[in-house]
């Protein structure tokens, strides 16, 4: 059934109807964005692709200690929400405000659309159901910005979609059109030519999907680039990923690239942490087996929060390498005395960087396995006479 949305979400409303209510843009295949509402009002709004993407960019906004790396491919973003707040992370007026900012972002996207195919299933539901909103809630703020995206639908028709450059000299001569800041500018290049969607790119230059648009809307018009459908990033959310995990703490978004460039040609799932201060949380959830750390970052320097990991139960035998543009023996002392493992220093070439992560990953198994095998013998000497058969 083709419709207009907006009529569609009030007639929901006025009928006080419950089940979900899935869109798609006329020329798509599939379902693009769901609302779930339970008597007329809106529980939850989401997308049906690039769950993981959309969620990383609500997170760093509001939480981004709380990053999804990988979704289960039996979990999905409220899911991840729930768990959250089930575990502790987040506290219910904290899970309601982030279904909410989720749930106006949604609508916006739904309410762009000049015209929607719709398609009404009214057995399906959450569970739990953390919020309920009336429509005219959700959508009076959100008037201006569904003005903008309905102005770029004719070039950038979903936040989902990827760059494809196709003159990547008239890039920096558009955009300075609209900022003159250099280094902005050149990490925009990176991420079109990364091909990044929308959520991607806003997460990784720390602006919001709307204003990122707002700035590929000229390229778009002025053939640098050209915008291609959504082609899932990573397989990861979709499937488990076995992979060892190493964190990387860093402020440099640069940095931050370089090293997850090498490290996933190496085989191996990085997390990238660009706030220390917020470093404790997401490292104790995803606990990974080696952590890389600039030495000279804001709030709080590297040998500090070294020593700071190291309190913590659960991080204190994760091995910690440091990061610096420094090379006097005297930093190297301060990394040992904070509890580092090794040193690296900027810029590294990737072989040298695999080979200190190999060499500390063995290391680390080494001892896992020594300790392993003493608390067995441990635990066999305790049992030594004891009888293995239950007693009749």
């Amino acid at each position: 059934m083709l419709v207009q949305p907006f009529q569609a979400l009030q007639t929901v409303a006025a009928k006080q109807m419950s089940g979900r209510l899935s869109f798609r843009a006329p020329q798509e295949s599939q379902a693009l964005w769901q609302i779930y509402l339970g008597g007329g009002k809106i529980h939850f709004a989401t997308s049906t692709i690039g769950q993981r993407e959309r969620l990383a960019y609500f997170l760093q906004w509001y939480y981004p200690e709380l990053q999804p790396q990988a979704l289960p491919k039996s979990s999905c973003d409220y899911q991840f929400v729930c768990d959250c707040w089930k575990e502790g992370q987040l506290s219910l007026e904290q899970v309601r405000k982030l279904l909410f900012w989720m749930i106006q972002e949604a609508i916006v996207q739904v309410l762009a659309l000049p015209k929607s195919v719709l398609k009404y299933d009214k057995t399906a539901g959450l569970d739990p159901i953390l919020l309920s909103q009336p429509l005219n809630k959700v959508v009076l703020p959100m008037r201006g910005a569904i003005k903008n995206w309905q102005q770029l639908q004719p070039e950038i028709s979903s936040p989902f979609q990827r760059p494809k450059v196709k003159n990547i000299e008239l890039i920096p001569k558009v955009i300075r059109q609209h900022t003159q800041n250099l280094e902005f500018i050149k990490s925009l290049e990176i991420v079109l030519q990364e091909g990044l969607c929308l959520y991607e790119a806003a997460r990784a230059l720390k602006t919001d999907a709307l204003g990122m648009a707002r700035l590929w809307q000229p390229l778009v018009q002025a053939g640098a680039i050209a915008m291609t459908s959504y082609v899932e990033s990573c397989c990861r959310c979709r499937q488990a990923d076995d992979r060892l995990v190493i964190a990387c703490i860093d402020d440099s978004l640069v940095l931050q690239r370089n090293v997850a460039a090498i490290l996933e040609a190496g085989g191996y799932r990085t997390i990238s942490i660009t706030e220390p201060a917020k470093a404790l949380t997401a490292l104790v959830r995803y606990k990974p087996a080696l952590i890389l750390m600039d030495v000279d970052m804001p709030d709080i320097n590297g040998y500090e929060l070294c020593r700071m990991l190291h309190q913590a139960s659960s991080l204190k035998n994760i091995p910690i390498v440091m990061l610096t543009g420094r090379e006097a023996m005297v930093d190297k002392l301060r990394a040992r005395m904070a509890g580092a493992k090794g040193f690296i220093t900027k810029p590294f070439k990737p072989i040298k960087l695999l080979s200190m992560v190999e060499k500390k990953l063995s290391i680390r198994l080494a001892l896992d396995t020594e300790g392993e095998m003493k608390n067995n013998i441990a635990i066999g000497e305790k049992g030594k006479g004891r009888s293995l058969l239950p007693r009749l």
